[in-house]
């Protein structure tokens, strides 16, 4: 629900709304005129350095004043929430426009034209924006192009940036200068991110694809540009030889500034070359960094290690590859596979050794992370743990010898061509598990290959899901329920509600049609509409959202269920189970509840409760609490009593249908403790954390076979680098994604 004014403006619509801002078409009655006001979410007023970054924005542009970037008229604050007032730009962003497909080179280069003089003017004053991308360009009603959101901006001279060394933007436009974190970053890095711009107006595609954003990133360092012509013949010679220039690996090989760039664009556009093309002939190579080269390159001594066998599936125990260093790994394979080892251990190291970690913090813009454009081009796969050497096949010379100039420019370069990926291992329906470290999400592969992180700011999240098509996850953080879509990187609010007292619990049914919300100590089942939560403020606005009464909030003969906590829906949709705080003897305590809920117009029926009737769990008179509890969306339940470190507890299976309970199952050498048990999607399966009783023993995660829980069986854990799961009160919430 949009609010009807802020500050002196009076809120029209919404036009947008990302992670970090909300973005409304206002009327400003001094000036009877259309603006727009854009406002940070009252969910990030905690942090004094979302309040920084958001103001230096409004401070940063106001210093341009040029006529190719976004004016802002006015910044203030209303009720302690600040916002930023901006020329109202009608004719929407480059990414509406790429939808509609690809732009001829004509028009594509009289965007980059005006955009290069916007950037020649913001580097003169030593600004860098750091995240061009299709969505930071608008347009007015005359069609022309403009830049906005300089929201993770840095100053060059004395390198000052809000983020410190995290590395930030959208990985399908980042420099590769950028993704290394290099310190002494300038202009030519947004020069970088404007070919890829370019290519894309051109193909209505980004040149580099894969499965995640830190593949993306790594494909900016290691990969060659694909030939545009290839893609569009119709592209003239000399308008390719400028991107290539403009694309190359090194910045000191790119065009010096954005007045030379423009000025080569401009006779390219004429079928003239630049003298900086006419001197030294292009050549699109797989190139990397003097300094990325000297950091990664192995001693020549170093033998190839042994390579572990594939995963295979246990039965009935669970399997797990030994731990392995990730850096002879690396250097191993750098040996045999050359540039495939190079991403291997510039992923080992930025991402294990936090040397550069890949964190692409979202600007205050209106999209937090742009995905990355499909295609159907094959994908590179660099897996920490891929057993295929990339095979790249072109006329691009090796790293070593890409500083060597070329005799002439390239003529009939073909497509690089890959090697296929190995088959993802599986199990119990699952191919990958995500997991919470450090208050930030790690995603891998259920045998623990191809670790890696997927947020990067830090916060306390809870109640940690795959929605039911495997595509992304979903949290609570604060008041807010987030949702962080594994493929591309993005990150995004589904709903906050700022002035609840409680967030408990967010959970969308398997056909994702509802979604079951614990707010306020009551429960409410309504759509999943995006849309519809991403403005609803309050649970009056859930009431509206909900088709039925019964279910806003859910009630139960003549009671409302309330203090719900944790809520799962069955496989077919047709049953809740809800883990809430109820009466027992006299006390409060955890009560897992089983309702029908088939019809919207009966009340939903009670088929069940436990423990307590059914059976009795370890301390639970003297502490009835329950910290999680795992279902398999038919009958079987995993609970944990709560006996130490916040959670951690004896290890139950409870069979609804029978209503029988196996007591202290605990598989790992019949020891105590485990917490926050997940099944496999086929129900075949049990994931959770174990914290031996040894003080200072670091927790351990575990997949295990479910029907072999029992047998005396041994079990190896998920191998994971050393350093994580160390703390005593660790809440990692591993989930399982069902296969795609």
């Amino acid at each position: 629900m949009s609010p009807e004014k802020i500050g002196r403006y009076q809120i029209r619509k919404e036009l947008g709304r990302g992670g970090m801002a909300t973005v409304y078409q206002a009327y400003d009655p001094n000036f009877e005129r259309d603006v727009a006001l854009k406002v940070l979410p009252r969910a990030f007023l905690h942090d004094p350095q979302f309040r920084t970054r958001f103001e230096r924005e409004a401070k940063t542009v106001a210093t341009l004043e040029h006529s190719a970037i976004v004016p802002v008229y006015d910044f203030g604050e209303d009720d302690g929430q600040p916002y930023i007032v901006m020329r109202m730009m009608s004719g929407g962003d480059l990414s509406d426009k790429l939808k509609q497909g690809a732009l001829s080179y004509q028009e594509a280069g009289k965007i980059i034209l005006r955009l290069a003089d916007a950037l020649d003017a913001a580097h003169s004053k030593g600004i860098i924006h750091r995240d061009l991308k299709p969505g930071n360009i608008l347009f007015d009603q005359y069609n022309n192009a403009y830049l906005s959101d300089f929201g993770i901006a840095r100053l060059a001279h004395g390198g000052h940036t809000l983020t410190g060394e995290n590395i930030i933007g959208t990985p399908a436009y980042m420099s590769p200068e950028q993704v290394q974190g290099e310190k002494g970053l300038d202009g030519r890095s947004d020069l970088y991110a404007l070919g890829i711009i370019f290519y894309h107006m051109l193909t209505g595609h980004t040149p580099f694809q894969a499965t995640t954003p830190a593949k993306v990133m790594m494909m900016h360092i290691l990969e060659p540009v694909p030939n545009i012509t290839t893609l569009n013949p119709e592209i003239p010679a000399e308008i390719d030889l400028w991107l290539q220039k403009l694309l190359l690996k090194d910045p000191d090989e790119r065009f010096a500034n954005a007045a030379e760039m423009s000025a080569a664009l401009q006779l390219a556009l004429r079928g003239e070359r630049h003298a900086t093309l006419q001197a030294t002939p292009v050549v699109a190579a797989t190139r990397i960094s003097a300094q990325a080269t000297a950091e990664i390159a192995p001693p020549p001594s170093t033998p190839p290690p042994h390579t572990p066998p594939p995963f295979a599936t246990p039965v009935p125990l669970a399997a797990a590859k030994p731990k392995r260093n990730l850096l002879p790994l690396a250097i191993g394979a750098f040996l045999l596979f050359g540039v495939g080892a190079a991403i291997l251990l510039a992923t080992a190291f930025m991402g294990y050794r936090g040397q550069g970690p890949l964190a692409m913090l979202a600007s205050p813009t209106m999209a937090a992370i742009e995905p990355a454009a499909t295609t159907e081009a094959p994908l590179l796969d660099v897996s920490p743990t891929s057993e295929t050497a990339v095979a790249l096949t072109t006329n691009t010379p090796a790293p070593a010898q890409a500083t060597a100039t070329a005799a002439a420019p390239p003529t009939n370069t073909p497509e690089p061509t890959f090697t296929p990926a190995p088959e993802l291992p599986t199990l119990g329906g699952a191919d990958k598990i995500a997991f919470i470290e450090t208050n930030n999400i790690w995603v891998m592969n259920v045998d623990g290959s191809d670790l890696e992180q997927i947020t990067f700011d830090g916060t306390e999240k809870a109640d940690l899901s795959w929605t039911p098509d495997g595509s992304a996850l979903t949290y609570i953080s604060g008041k807010c329920i987030w949702l962080a879509e594994y493929e591309t990187g993005r990150l995004d609010y589904i709903a906050c509600f700022e002035t609840a007292s409680e967030l408990e619990s967010f959970a969308i049914s398997p056909d994702s049609t509802q979604a079951a919300i614990a707010i306020n100590r009551e429960l409410y089942i309504v759509p999943f509409d995006k849309e519809q939560l991403q403005v609803a403020r309050f649970s009056s606005d859930l009431r509206a959202m909900s088709e039925c009464e019964t279910y806003a909030p859910m009630v139960s003969g003549a009671e409302v269920i309330i203090h719900a906590k944790v809520v799962r829906w069955s496989e077919d949709g047709s049953r809740l189970s809800i883990m809430l705080l109820a009466a027992l003897n006299g006390i409060q305590g955890d009560l897992i509840k089983i309702y029908e809920t088939r019809s919207c117009q009966v009340l939903p029926d009670l088929l069940d409760e436990f423990p307590p009737p059914r059976f009795d769990m370890e301390n639970f008179k003297d502490t009835p609490y329950i910290q999680n509890f795992g279902y398999d969306g038919n009958y079987l339940y995993a609970i944990t009593s709560y006996t130490r470190n916040d959670g951690f507890g004896q290890l139950y299976l409870y069979n609804s249908n029978l209503h029988r309970a196996d007591t202290q199952v605990n598989p790992i050498n019949g020891k105590c403790c485990y917490r926050d048990p997940a099944f496999s999607p086929d129900g075949h399966y049990l994931i959770f954390a174990h914290q031996p009783y040894e003080a200072g023993a670091a927790s351990q995660l575990y997949l295990v076979s479910v029907g072999s829980i029992g047998t005396s069986a041994q079990y190896e854990p998920i191998p994971l680098p050393e350093g994580f799961l160390t703390g005593a009160r660790i809440k990692p919430q591993p989930v399982l994604r069902p296969t795609q």
